[in-house]
């Protein structure tokens, strides 16, 4: 009986709406924990977080991200055209300390590979969108 009782003590301290003095692990996102959480076959999306310092776009809105996508770090939008991201990436990549391992610019679409500190490869995207925008997206890097 009082192992019984011991673990439901555990259980129950371990739903606790009280905080435990330690942050939510990816508190650098758009989608709440409520969202992520909500629904009995939901699965929270552990996302790698963005490093500190990491250059955006000037004028770049941060847009929501789809749930089912843990590969994606950051996403965003700008009315600037898609060439004027691909390029202010070209430059404040390496200047910011993530140096580039492959530019493939294109038309609608265009991909830069860059080296993070711990020695990944990462990705950024840039694609055209209606009305003139560009969507900006920085991803795990992936074959």
């Amino acid at each position: 009986m009082k192992a019984r009782l011991g673990l439901v003590a555990i259980v129950v301290s371990g739903c606790s709406v009280a905080g435990t003095g330690s942050p939510p692990a990816d508190t650098s996102h758009t989608a709440s924990a409520a969202f992520l959480s909500s629904g009995p076959s939901a699965s929270a999306v552990v996302r790698t977080p963005l490093p500190r310092g990491f250059p955006v776009l000037p004028g770049a809105a941060s847009v929501p991200m789809p749930r089912d996508d843990p590969g994606l770090m950051g996403l965003w939008e700008s009315d600037q055209a898609g060439s004027a991201a691909y390029d202010f990436y070209v430059e404040a990549l390496p200047a910011a300390g993530y140096p580039i391992v492959g530019l493939y610019p294109g038309g609608e679409v265009a991909l830069i590979r860059f080296g993070v500190p711990d020695g990944e490869v990462w990705q950024l995207v840039t694609q055209g969108i209606p009305e003139g925008r560009v969507a900006i997206e920085v991803r795990l890097d992936r074959p």
